[in-house]
């Protein structure tokens, strides 16, 4: 189920390529800089990301969780977002 939010929509349906980190679904400022602490400022790093977690839900939401404090909200935002976005392009 794909959310509704005018970021998500727009997310999913663009390129990646230069997009700030931040341009995900889920991930505001606050996020955005913890992840930046991680090595990770752009979409296509959180890509990465779930790409090494072999495009698995649950195991790349707990990476999110863990790696930038995310809450569940935010985290299921990011990940529906990734799936979608890699279920579209690749």
């Amino acid at each position: 189920m794909s959310s509704s939010t005018q970021k998500h929509r727009t997310f999913v349906s663009e390129p990646m390529a230069g997009k700030p980190v931040t341009a995900v679904p889920g991930i505001g400022p606050t996020l955005g800089r913890e992840l930046n602490r991680e090595g990770i400022s752009k979409a296509s790093g959180l890509l990465g990301q779930y790409l090494v977690h072999d495009r698995n839900p649950q195991s790349f939401n707990q990476w999110v969780k863990r790696s930038s404090g995310a809450n569940s909200h935010q985290a299921n935002a990011c990940t529906q977002a990734m799936k979608e976005w890699t279920d579209n392009n690749l």
